[in-house]
């Protein structure tokens, strides 16, 4: 844990170096909001950000850089917010993932601990995962083609057929796990308290600290009605969280 915890760390610090060479870097916009960064102005370089964040277009790095900022200014709950919608943009960042971790790790953030199949439905992006379903399903009907009208030698077809229906099930399998994400809210608050009913005096039915995730946030005036880390329902103050996917 403590050498996840340095290596995150000097993720954290070094990780925007990297970010400024990659796509939107030629930004004269992005280029001054990471210049704000590097020389410690992180409440400048939070506010570039969020310009960016509001005319677009939107990268991964965007949200890297800006979550960074976020946890320089003491905003876990953001910073965990904005990593979560750079993983949301490219699920492969490599650094938004060890950020994310590191800042749930120091506000003890409350996650779903998910399944080794759920995970892995969780490595390509909604758009990727639907082109590649409309490419092995195409692959699939043209190959049984092959496989119905010429039956001699359809041995290769036979084989490409099954690789191709393997890639849509998990090309459909990633497409729904994206969808699913796509009800996903974080805790932005120090701390959000759980409510078994819509008000102030009910009792309590969990405390979610900042970066905590819930499911499925359904906003009904002052309260959302969500599903709780461990599966449960509650109400949380519709202030204290933010959907992933709400920008």
């Amino acid at each position: 844990m403590k050498m996840r915890s340095w290596r995150s760390r000097l993720i954290l610090i070094a990780g925007v170096v990297m970010a400024c060479v990659a796509h939107g870097a030629d930004l004269p916009a992005f280029d001054k909001a990471n210049g704000l960064y590097e020389a410690k102005e992180y409440e400048q370089a939070k506010e570039g950000y969020d310009e960016l964040a509001k005319s677009g277009p939107w990268s991964a790095n965007l949200f890297y850089n800006r979550g960074n900022a976020e946890w320089k200014l003491g905003d876990g709950g953001r910073a965990a917010l904005d990593y979560e919608r750079a993983l949301a943009l490219e699920p492969s960042h490599p650094q938004a993932r060890a950020n994310l971790d590191f800042v749930r790790d120091q506000t003890g953030a409350k996650t779903r601990t998910l399944p080794w199949w759920e995970r892995a439905l969780t490595a390509m992006d909604g758009d990727a995962a639907a082109v590649m379903l409309a490419v092995c399903g195409w692959g699939a009907l043209f190959c049984l083609a092959v496989v119905l009208l010429r039956p001699e030698g359809r041995t290769g077809p036979v084989v490409t057929l099954a690789i191709c229906l393997a890639g849509a099930a998990y090309a459909a399998g990633c497409l729904w796990e994206a969808n699913g994400q796509a009800t996903k809210a974080i805790v932005v608050a120090k701390a959000a308290q759980a409510r078994v009913a819509p008000a102030e005096a009910a009792p309590i039915a969990d405390v979610l600290p900042a970066g905590s995730e819930v499911l499925a946030p359904e906003v009904r005036g002052d309260w959302t009605y969500c599903t709780l880390p461990d599966g449960t329902r509650g109400w949380v103050r519709t202030g204290d969280v933010e959907k992933v996917r709400g920008i």
